[in-house]
């Protein structure tokens, strides 16, 4: 009977760590509302009078734990946009050297059913 369950937990803890970061869709409403939010946070805490933006999402995972936590491996550069400006659209600027490309790891946290969203880790600021 050993062999049976010993077998069962091996394939388990090869298919990935039980309640462990698993990749995420980045069509994903969820995943959307995450990185949105960790961007407009990002803004917020910059003392850059650009904004920046998402230039490449390069990894996305989400993790189950009282609530999800999002974990995004983006790299970030500063678009033409001026915080405060009117635009809505910023693509980030084409000049490397003005964009300043960053890569970023950054972890949000969400419980939808408390209304509550913040960003754990920013490897950014």
């Amino acid at each position: 009977m050993i062999v049976p369950f010993l077998a069962v937990i091996l394939a388990v803890a090869s298919a990935g760590l039980i309640g462990g970061p698993t990749d995420a869709d980045m069509n994903d409403e969820g995943v959307q509302n995450a990185l949105q939010f960790a961007v407009a946070q990002y803004n917020r805490q910059s003392n850059d009078a650009f904004v920046s933006q998402v230039s490449e999402v390069i990894r996305v995972q989400k993790q189950v734990v009282s609530g999800l936590k999002y974990i995004f491996t983006v790299n970030m550069g500063k678009t033409n946009c001026r915080k405060g400006g009117v635009e809505t659209l910023c693509a980030v600027h084409e000049d490397p050297d003005v964009a300043r490309v960053t890569q970023c790891k950054i972890t949000v946290w969400s419980q939808p059913w408390l209304k509550s969203i913040k960003v754990l880790e920013n490897t950014c600021l």
